[in-house]
């Protein structure tokens, strides 16, 4: 891998913006790596852009900034949100170099295309220097794993049959309602309705003890067996 004052032997001068882009790691990481260079009096730093050597040195050689390569060959095409929204949503969080493998792009390029789609809100950045990988935020991810499947459920045929009942026909159903009424006032209270409410609970918690009781001796239906033939002699 080459180190940050190998970089500056070929370019000469540069920021630690243009030194984090080449060697494709964080602004900050280059920026750590240029001071304990400094430290150790390999590099300094004058009239903004870092440099090999130290400043008293540099005041003495006029600094003439490097020339910027001529681009040869068309322009990549830009990349497509879209396509990298599908990737993502199809194979989940992946970094860099895999994502450029798929568009063609080199690992700057393709670093520079997702730091922005990250700005406009469409992709999420997950770590920090090597170990960046790229995913869709949390809602879009929801959205892309869980289609509307649900819709195409097909409701059992009973519900479609059954019909809702209204007030007159749930009182009616109910004789501890109607009990001791005129026919013509067959609404009750909220506190008749609140007691039947309470007997109803007291009769289904009975039912679910016997229940288990029944079971319980379904279990052990060979022990009751011989306890009444046992009874019997």
């Amino acid at each position: 891998m080459e180190t940050v004052i190998q970089a500056l032997e070929k370019m000469g001068r540069a920021t630690y913006r243009e030194l984090a882009a080449r060697l494709d790691i964080e602004p900050v990481e280059a920026l750590n790596m240029l001071r304990e260079q400094r430290d150790q009096g390999l590099c300094d730093f004058s009239d903004g852009g870092w440099f090999l050597g130290s400043a008293r040195d540099a005041k003495r050689v006029a600094c003439v900034p490097p020339a910027k390569p001529a681009l040869h060959g068309e322009a990549p095409e830009p990349v497509d949100p879209a396509v990298i929204k599908q990737l993502l949503a199809k194979n989940g969080a992946m970094d860099t170099v895999s994502l450029a493998a798929v568009v063609n792009r080199n690992g700057r390029g393709m670093t520079s295309a997702m730091r922005a789609l990250e700005r406009q809100g469409i992709v999420v950045k997950n770590g920090q220097g090597k170990g960046v990988t790229w995913s869709l935020p949390a809602a879009t991810t929801v959205t892309a794993e869980e289609p509307a499947a649900p819709a195409e459920i097909a409701l059992p045929e009973v519900v479609e049959t059954v019909q809702p009942k209204d007030v007159v026909q749930i009182v009616s159903e109910i004789p501890s309602f109607t009990e001791g009424c005129y026919a013509s006032v067959t609404i009750p209270t909220v506190r008749v309705i609140s007691r039947e409410i309470r007997r109803t609970k007291s009769k289904l918690a009975n039912l679910e003890r016997l229940r288990d009781a029944v079971r319980i001796v379904g279990r052990h239906k060979h022990l009751v067996n011989a306890e009444v033939e046992n009874s019997k002699a």
